[in-house]
């Protein structure tokens, strides 16, 4: 499934975590492989490992979960499993994208005395690859839709109180350096507490994009809906429209 518009970015970065001890080990690897599949799949000018000082879009992928036996009925040792979450933002704008949960699996076939775990990385690596080759990440790239000024908010309508605003984005803030390294419910609970302090659709869109990270497809579509309501710029809306669609696949 696409999960963002990959074609006006000219420049990716990634950074692997792992909240999984057993993972830590795989994080250099998984980096290598997943940089060396958007190499070849992707047309971004700029392919970076967590060393990139900027990008145009940055991509958090966090190892959750580590181990043999498979996801199956049958537990077979030979296989290795691999889960992470893919989270996607803009390295401008610091707004978030997407996320994506992606899970590796080896085929249980020990080829050439190479770990399974190896296969497992190489799935997840693929995945992402395809991923953002459905996102538009290949081709020539385009020039990035600057958005129109927002209008301003008609006499009837009362202006938000701004006075909370500081604290709000702080919490905003902190939400998304909680997603980044796969602590969802920690980001659910900064973005909600973000918009209940000064209801805003870019702190709702987030409650959304957390709610899908934790697969709770109902609720993330719910707090989608929400932020519609909330009058989001322009680009926002066509975000939240296109998050929608993508849940909507989920349910």
């Amino acid at each position: 499934m696409p999960v963002a518009n990959m074609q006006s970015f000219r420049s990716v970065a990634l950074r692997v975590h792992s909240s999984a001890f057993a993972a830590q080990g795989q994080a250099m690897q998984l980096e290598s492989s997943v940089l060396a599949k958007l190499h070849q799949a992707c047309s971004f000018e700029q392919i970076m490992g967590a060393q990139a000082a900027h990008a145009d879009v940055i991509l958090d992928l966090n190892v959750t979960h580590a181990g043999r036996g498979g996801g199956g009925i049958i537990s077979n040792s030979s296989t290795a499993r691999l889960d992470t979450l893919l989270v996607i933002s803009d390295g401008e704008s610091g707004d978030l994208l997407g996320t994506a949960r992606i899970h590796g699996e080896s085929s249980g076939m020990i080829i050439n005395n190479a770990p399974p775990e190896n296969e497992a990385i190489d799935v997840v690596a693929k995945a992402v690859a395809d991923m953002f080759v459905k996102s538009g990440c290949t081709g020539p790239r385009v020039a990035k839709v600057v958005p129109p000024p927002p209008e301003p908010l008609p006499p009837t309508e009362t202006k938000p109180d701004e006075s909370h605003r500081a604290e709000a984005e702080k919490l905003n803030e902190d939400g998304k350096q909680k997603l980044f390294v796969a602590d969802v419910q920690g980001a659910i609970a900064a973005f909600q507490q973000a918009n209940a302090l000064l209801p805003d659709a870019r702190y709702e869109y987030n409650v959304c994009s957390a709610l899908g990270a934790a697969e709770q497809w109902d609720n993330a579509i719910a707090a989608c809906k929400q932020a519609r309501t909330l009058n989001p710029q322009p680009a926002l809306v066509a975000k939240i429209d296109h998050k929608i669609d993508l849940l909507q696949h989920h349910q």
